[in-house]
């Protein structure tokens, strides 16, 4: 996501009604001061992609506002627009803060659901595997048969030296993988893999949009996509905080998929993260 324009799905709403009577325990605010102290509270996004603080709109704050009234969790005051959090809107705010504690998915369970909708070779069956950190996808596809080729752009800080790191693993392992410091919008190849695979890296990209471009001219007709990313909410904020809306909404990922060209766009939802999956036409 670029960061222009409102961001749209469930899961964005779902963590506004709650951080709103968050940021109304700790003070009265207007519709406006909240709108301002989320961008501000998100802005360490922009390190990673310029625009990618969240917006709030006008229009989404008075809609959850409005749905707070109702059902008396917050209050406003005859002499002004300021908005206070009731009694019932912190027992609420309790109750939004237990989801935290439920049974989450880590992100080796995560991939494990990833991996088991690839349909295992006969070989060869050739897979890039984008964003690859210290290779984990890559070692693993290589071991179960797949031809695979491993990118990342190294551009982070958290992410420098990764492509020699994951070749000092497949040395370890006897895998191999090609391996290639690059981003996958540079890779001129079409229609060269069966599969592509991200794991929480697409979130990180610079520019969402023409990544998953290059990532559907580079499948072959009938080639799968598939990326493990956040599912974006509450329970994905509540865990991994603002970092988290860098990532696309269920929303978002089907608009943008679809805009692509892809087909057959399916959302597995593993709690805090979820594994998109993804067609390209035969």
């Amino acid at each position: 996501m670029s960061g222009a324009g409102e961001r749209i799905g469930r899961g964005i709403y779902a963590f506004l009604e709650h951080y709103v009577l968050v940021m109304l325990d700790e003070a009265p605010a207007t519709a406006h001061e909240m709108i301002a102290t989320i961008r501000e509270r998100s802005a360490g996004n922009n390190d990673y992609r310029d625009g990618s603080a969240l917006e709030i709109s006008p229009r989404q704050m008075n809609r959850v506002l409005r749905r707070l009234r109702r059902e008396n969790c917050v209050r406003t005051s005859r002499e002004s627009d300021m908005y206070s959090i009731t009694a019932a809107g912190k027992r609420r705010l309790e109750r939004g803060k237990a989801v935290e504690e439920q049974t989450g998915v880590d992100k080796d369970q995560a991939r494990d659901k990833l991996m088991s909708l690839l349909r295992l070779p006969p070989p060869p069956k050739k897979v890039l595997d984008v964003g690859t950190g210290g290779g984990y996808l890559a070692l693993n596809l290589a071991e179960a048969g797949f031809e695979v080729m491993a990118i990342d752009s190294e551009e982070f800080d958290y992410s420098k030296d990764s492509i020699k790191r994951a070749m000092k693993a497949a040395r370890e392992r006897q895998c191999t993988v090609e391996f290639r410091r690059t981003n996958v919008t540079r890779l001129r190849r079409r229609d060269a893999f069966d599969y592509i695979v991200a794991s929480q890296s697409v979130h990180c990209m610079r520019d969402q949009p023409a990544c998953l471009r290059a990532t559907y001219r580079l499948l072959k007709p009938a080639g799968k996509f598939l990326c493990l990313d956040f599912n974006v909410g509450l329970l994905s904020f509540l865990r991994h905080g603002f970092h988290s809306f860098l990532a696309l909404t269920t929303e978002e990922w089907r608009q943008q998929l679809k805009q692509c060209g892809f087909e057959q766009v399916r959302i597995h939802d593993l709690r805090e993260l979820c594994v998109v999956e993804a067609s390209k036409p035969a």
